[in-house]
């Protein structure tokens, strides 16, 4: 019998290794840009290291890792994540702290390398509208609200984030006033009353692909949708105009998954992943916007694509993190209500 104990325990441990060495696995947003990342950036790990990469996608709902983490059953080991889930989940224990000796904080734009996250790319939602269909359009959100002057009906984000900001510039608040009219309890119900205005001519969306669904076949006339989506189908032959004044911007980061098994080879793909060799090539193939310095400021690539939001952010509102972490969950459960009404 301890002979069979003995070699049962053997063969435990044997296996220990192979399930702790599980296939490395990042998980992004999906879709086409995802296919390109898969193969530059990913492939590209592998290639230059011999460690396999699953890749899978999510929405950006950060509630099934914080489950895998507190059941301590971790199957992803990098995820992108928006900032504001960030930042949360580094407080509340969910996502390791970036290990600053694999990855080489110094690549990153300002405000790309913080606790538990590594810049990835920069992401915004502004108007466009198909030129077929509409040959003019608003040239900003307080046109957009003007439905006197441009009929059709709208879409917008389902979400409070994004969309109560531009609720208030709809409702003519400056861009550099937004977050502090906002703060106010005042604020937010002109927020809300600016959106009750035009609610019979809005179309709330989900997927980052519904904008551009419903600007093609008719259905919504003006669409406020994720600009790297619309410059690739710009890019692709669409007659769709793009407005630029209108961009409200935010950076996503990766982020490695606390407990982990495979967290030393997940330093070393994020450290890869936001190197500027792979990210060229990721840019010659999508317009994105790196996070990582050498990239963004490349003006070979800037100039390749005129469409990258990197030419366009000082024309946009960036996204005040902090403001939504303080006060999203309250806005969020408002707004849910609000479509309830």
């Amino acid at each position: 019998m301890k002979r069979i104990l003995a070699a049962l325990a053997g063969l435990l441990l044997a296996a220990t290794p192979a399930l702790a060495q599980r296939e490395l696995t990042i998980v992004a947003g999906g879709g086409t840009l995802q296919d390109h990342m898969r193969r530059t950036l990913f492939e590209s790990f592998t290639r230059a290291t011999g460690i396999p990469v699953r890749d899978t996608a999510y929405d950006y709902n950060v509630g099934p890792i914080r489950a895998m983490v507190q059941a301590r059953n971790v199957t992803w080991d990098v995820v992108l994540v928006e900032a504001p889930d960030l930042i949360r989940g580094c407080e509340d224990g969910v996502f390791e702290r970036i290990d600053w000796s694999v990855v080489d904080r110094s690549k990153f734009l300002p405000g790309g390398a913080i606790t538990c996250g590594a810049g990835a790319i920069g992401w915004g939602i502004a108007v466009f509208r198909d030129l077929n269909r509409n040959p003019t359009g608003p040239s900003d959100w307080q046109e957009f609200w003007d439905v006197q002057r441009f009929p059709g009906r709208r879409t917008l984000r389902r979400g409070a984030r994004m969309t109560l900001e531009i609720a208030l510039m709809g409702d003519g608040v400056p861009a550099a006033e937004v977050y502090k009219v906002l703060a106010t309890q005042a604020g937010q119900q002109r927020a809300f009353a600016a959106l009750d205005r035009i609610r019979p001519h809005l179309h709330f969306w989900t997927g980052g692909q519904q904008p551009i669904e419903l600007v093609n076949s008719g259905e919504v006339a003006f669409a406020a949708g994720f600009v790297g989506r619309t410059a690739n189908a710009i890019r692709s032959g669409a007659r769709l105009d793009l407005n630029w004044d209108t961009l409200l911007y935010s950076y996503d980061y990766w982020a490695v998954v606390r407990g982990s098994p495979n967290t030393a080879n997940a330093m070393r793909l994020v450290d890869h992943i936001t190197n500027p060799e792979p990210l060229r090539a990721l840019a010659a193939a999508w317009p994105i916007n790196p996070v990582t310095a050498a990239v963004a400021n490349d003006a070979a690539i800037r100039a390749a694509n005129p469409l990258m939001m990197s030419n366009h952010q000082d024309r946009g509102l960036q996204i005040d993190t902090e403001f939504w972490l303080d006060q999203g969950t309250d806005l969020e459960q408002r707004f849910a209500s609000w479509l309830n009404r």
